[in-house]
């Protein structure tokens, strides 16, 4: 591979398309949400890259823009080609694909993405492998939760499948895993009249995190109205694949 200077910063090519022609082709630089040649790619496809590498990544992996946006939920494959793009330019968070290499495998349209894993090790738990709404039915077979709905959703060509939960479907969880891990609310074990399943079905969305967050020892920001693949992912750990919580906490 080798390396081109382009202005003050440094291009990584393999012969062919430049680092820059992938960022033009997929449209940094237009009048859109992204920025030009300073673009450091979305949170969205930050997240969305990381969590696939470390799912699927156990050695060397090729793959598309376009599966990567498929692993995901809410994220578009422009995104995961453009912040692709900008880590091989080097523009991408510190610490980003810290334990991969990752090169193009062709130029030809539409480009794949070659990543090597040089540190670390793939995740391989089952959690790992399942995509929100498959992880919502497991936790509801296991927990006989009620309140779920499912539907599939279209944008810029990706389909994909959305699990909506209600606050209901949240507390019937909530009170397995504070069954399964034997864990009592302070308000509750100060007041000896006070049933731990009535007290939480007086909980809100919100309320229902803060106290999951406590019984699994578990950090869940900004995670207030529904749980995210990340959160779900823990529970399915230790409601369904019966893993003590200290082995999976955040």
């Amino acid at each position: 591979m080798s390396r081109d200077q382009v202005g003050d910063r440094v291009a990584r090519t393999d012969g062919g398309t430049t680092a820059d022609q992938v960022l033009e082709d997929n449209g940094v630089g237009q009048k859109n949400d992204y920025e030009g040649k300073a673009y450091g790619g979305s949170e969205a496809a930050l997240d969305a890259i990381e969590q696939y590498v470390a799912e699927h990544v156990a050695d060397k992996r090729i793959v598309s823009s376009r599966s990567i946006a498929n692993s995901a939920t809410d994220v578009r494959i422009q995104e995961i080609g453009k912040t692709l793009g900008a880590h091989l330019r080097g523009d991408t968070p510190d610490g980003f694909l810290a334990d991969l290499e990752v090169s193009k495998w062709r130029d030809t349209s539409p480009v794949k993405w070659v990543f090597t894993r040089v540190a670390g090790e793939a995740d391989t738990r089952r959690s790992r492998q399942l995509q929100k709404p498959n992880l919502v039915r497991e936790i509801t077979r296991e927990t006989d939760a009620d309140g779920t709905r499912y539907e599939m959703v279209n944008r810029d060509g990706v389909r994909w499948e959305r699990a909506n939960t209600t606050v209901g479907w949240m507390r019937d969880v909530l009170a397995a895993v504070c069954e399964t891990v034997d864990y009592q609310p302070t308000a509750v074990d100060e007041r000896e009249d006070l049933d731990r399943r009535e007290w939480i079905e007086q909980l809100t969305r919100g309320g229902t995190t803060d106290v999951l967050e406590r019984a699994l020892d578990i950090d869940a920001p900004g995670v207030r109205r529904d749980w995210n693949k990340e959160t779900l992912q823990t529970i399915h750990d230790v409601i369904v694949a019966g893993r003590d919580p200290s082995e999976v906490g955040r």
